[in-house]
């Protein structure tokens, strides 16, 4: 569901942005707050994906979309933390509790809380929604979950308002044009460093619950 839904949302969003490319090319910066905080109510609800967002707004704003764009980013976590607080209900921490060392795995991660949250949303491979629901379940603390995401999403965000500013058009843009050759060794870079982060952090959790 998760996976879909941000497909066939982002899909016919793309469609009207192609549709109403100069329209919107027209816009000042101002104009687009509008936008911006209905993106941050799509990323929180998993219709949107926040990359698709950032390239959306890089390519219509270019690097006057960074403040904007990270204002939205921040406002759909703060929605996608609480809607996970809320859905979850402690389930998942009552469901280890008979489960030692499950629970202790759970207990390292939190203590490294923060390289968690960074690591977490540094990789463009884990979707922005589903972090939101899974992270506020084991009980990461809010600000680690805004701070630490926050500067986690930073690269990615820089790097998606730079390719959106050098699509030709929209059309390019939504086909992946601009993901050329010289671009592509930075997404494989974010991928390692958040996957190789992420493991470290994961063999230290099953280490440290395989002592009980």
């Amino acid at each position: 569901m998760l996976s879909c839904t941000p497909l066939l949302f982002s899909s016919w969003a793309a469609s009207l942005l192609i549709r109403y490319q100069a329209d919107l090319s027209a816009l000042s910066v101002g104009q687009w707050l509008p936008f911006f905080l209905l993106s941050a109510v799509t990323m929180a609800l998993a219709l949107t994906p926040s990359t698709f967002v950032a390239l959306v707004a890089g390519f219509f704003l270019g690097w006057d979309a960074i403040p904007y764009m990270l204002s939205a980013y921040l406002m759909a976590s703060v929605m996608g933390y609480c809607a996970g607080a809320l859905l979850d209900g402690g389930h998942l921490i009552h469901t280890i509790r008979n489960s030692p060392r499950v629970k202790k795995a759970l207990e390292t991660l939190n203590a490294s809380a923060w390289s968690l949250m960074f690591l977490v949303r540094l990789s463009p491979v884990l979707p922005f929604a589903l972090m939101n629901l899974l992270i506020p379940a084991m009980k990461v603390p809010f600000s680690v979950f805004l701070l630490g995401g926050f500067f986690g999403m930073l690269p990615r965000t820089l790097f998606s308002i730079w390719l959106g500013l050098k699509a030709y058009d929209i059309v390019s843009l939504m086909n992946g044009e601009v993901s050329a050759s010289q671009s592509s060794w930075l997404v494989m870079l974010l991928i390692v460093l958040s996957g190789a982060g992420l493991f470290c952090l994961l063999s230290r959790a099953v280490k440290q619950a395989k002592t009980i």
